[in-house]
């Protein structure tokens, strides 16, 4: 059982992964179709995700997320996090086949130690980011108040669908999720679904200012 330290790293290397798959615009496409969909409808995207996510609790989340950085594109990174470049320098082609590989021998490199909770907690989870929204890109507040209560009411499938929505408005207005985060909270939610959504209202209204008293 990984401690709450290690799963929070998890979800990092995990937005790092699907980052570097997006950088073959047709993994992106296929991995981009599973926006808003449950995991037994995602087939496509199972090659690219299966071997990271079959035995997680929250699979859907997984999946949910490689959607939404896929339907961003591989530049719009969560500041911070970002793929390593030299990730892909243990592979070697063999002779002129471009789809035969074969894996170079190196030395495992040391584990990384585990995010500080204090930062990690810091950082924006999607009630910070909508409160973003607000502040730079004039999105209304009241309406995105509004958006934020539904959100944080909805059952766990429903918030899925919904929310590819507010987040494409997001990366329109150049916005960019803390994918980690999220991918963490949408994990905790079937659990804990109170305690995410007061993390997020929390981080909106702290964010934002009082409403004036008529």
């Amino acid at each position: 059982m990984p401690t709450a330290a290690e799963h929070r790293a998890s979800c990092d290397a995990f937005v790092a992964h699907v980052h570097l798959l997006c950088a073959e615009p047709g993994v992106r496409v296929r991995l981009s179709r599973g926006r808003g969909r449950p995991v037994e409808e995602c087939a496509p995207m199972d090659r690219y995700l299966a071997r990271r996510t079959a035995h997680r609790a929250g699979r859907r989340a997984y999946y949910t997320v490689a959607s939404l950085i896929a339907t961003a594109g591989p530049q719009a990174h969560t500041p911070g996090v970002r793929p390593d470049p030299d990730d892909d320098a243990g592979l070697m082609t063999l002779g002129d086949d471009p789809g035969v590989f074969l894996v170079a021998p190196v030395e495992p490199a040391p584990a990384p130690s585990p995010p500080d909770p204090a930062a990690w907690f810091a950082r924006p989870n999607f009630g910070a980011t909508l409160a973003t929204a607000v502040h730079q890109a004039g999105h209304g507040a009241e309406r995105t108040e509004d958006l934020l209560s539904v959100l944080t009411r909805l059952s766990d499938d429903q918030l899925h669908r919904r929310l590819p929505a507010p987040v494409t408005r997001l990366l329109k207005d150049g916005i960019t999720p803390d994918w980690g985060v999220l991918l963490h909270d949408l994990v905790q939610r079937p659990h804990h679904r109170d305690q995410v959504g007061l993390r997020w209202r929390d981080a909106f209204y702290l964010a934002t200012p009082e409403p004036r008293r008529s």
